[in-house]
């Protein structure tokens, strides 16, 4: 217990320093990595409706390569660790590389399917901060969209076994036209087994933001969700939401100004194979030179030279708005970041 206790103090002190400097950074025009996403892999064993992630498998890092980048990232600044795929668990090293991240002082988080989690939810539990589960909506649709019989009865046993276990949890349900109608029914879920709920419309494809949204879509598509978003937040709803997100998704299709973001400024992704890019939706963006690669750089000097030019009229996925609120000093935002790494829900 005394060691738990004394590990959460380390990562709440690193928190308050980064944040100190944040505001010192802002000021300044500055940058460093506070946040970023390790995709540890393109690879899943699943092939979803709206995901075309897995067809971008290809090259990845060792262990000891993503070790590696995690210290040198942490010794210029590093909070937060994010940990995804793909499927993070695919790989048999993902628990040995997040407890790395604990080891160096960071917070962290994991997205995952649940497919491999609630075997190793007791590992999990040891290393994570946050626990982030895929939910497409209630058995029949998350199934179906998944594509995999009782993938929805493994989601569920996942997030019960780490509330019992007292990890944080949260789910991010990707909206289509094949479920545009399960808000209500996931909602009345995160009530129920005490996650919080994101929402957030799919895209057509995963890396190009050029491609755009659903093609179904239309404005009034993105202003019903975030009227829905509102009145549950004025219910006191477990949304994980914050107000500058629901704003800024009601503007839909235009969502802001990929210029103006800090993605690249405060965060970024470390893809597999080492490349550095401010999000996943510029990945695949055509330009004159390719992004920086930490392998061949360093990951310090790669960052570094991830803040130029972006284009684009921003994006609607949850965590980078969210994290771009943050960054913006939004006190809602934070407030909402917070409650969630603390697993309050009130």
């Amino acid at each position: 217990m005394a060691s738990l206790l004394l590990g959460k103090a380390r990562r709440g002190l690193r928190l308050i320093h980064g944040a100190a400097r944040v505001v010192e950074a802002r000021a300044r025009g500055g940058s460093f990595p506070f946040s970023m996403t390790f995709i540890l892999t393109h690879r899943c064993n699943f092939r979803c409706d709206y995901c075309n992630i897995p067809a971008a498998a290809d090259q990845e890092m060792s262990t000891d390569e993503f070790k590696a980048a995690l210290s040198e990232l942490a010794g210029v600044g590093l909070v937060r660790a994010s940990f995804s795929g793909g499927e993070a668990l695919v790989r048999k090293d993902a628990i040995e590389i997040i407890a790395h991240a604990r080891s160096l002082g960071l917070m962290t988080s994991l997205n995952s399917n649940a497919w491999f989690a609630r075997d190793r939810i007791d590992e999990l539990a040891e290393v994570l901060d946050l626990l982030v589960i895929s939910l497409d909506g209630p058995e029949a649709v998350h199934d179906l969209v998944r594509r995999q019989r009782r993938s929805y009865a493994r989601v569920i046993a996942t997030l019960d076994a780490a509330r019992e276990r007292g990890l944080a949890t949260a789910t991010i349900t990707v909206l289509s036209q094949a479920n545009l109608h399960v808000m209500d029914e996931v909602v009345a879920l995160a009530g129920e087994h005490g996650f919080y709920a994101y929402f957030q419309p799919a895209y057509e494809d995963c890396f190009d933001a050029e491609r755009g949204l659903d093609a179904s879509f239309d404005h009034r598509i993105f202003n019903d969700i975030a009227e829905r978003l509102r009145a549950g937040q004025r219910r006191g709803e477990p949304l994980g939401a914050s107000p500058g997100y629901v704003d800024r998704l009601a503007r839909g299709p235009h969502f802001g100004d990929c210029a103006q973001c800090s993605a690249g400024r405060f965060w970024g992704t470390v893809l597999p194979h080492g490349e550095l890019i401010p999000c996943h939706l510029l990945s695949g963006r055509p330009g004159d030179q390719p992004w920086p690669n930490g392998r061949e750089l360093g990951f310090a000097e790669a960052f570094a030279r991830l803040d130029r030019d972006k284009q684009g009229r921003g994006c609607a996925i949850s965590p980078y708005q969210e994290t771009d609120l943050i960054f913006g000093l939004d006190r809602a935002a934070i407030v909402a970041a917070l409650r969630r790494l603390a697993g309050n829900r009130s």
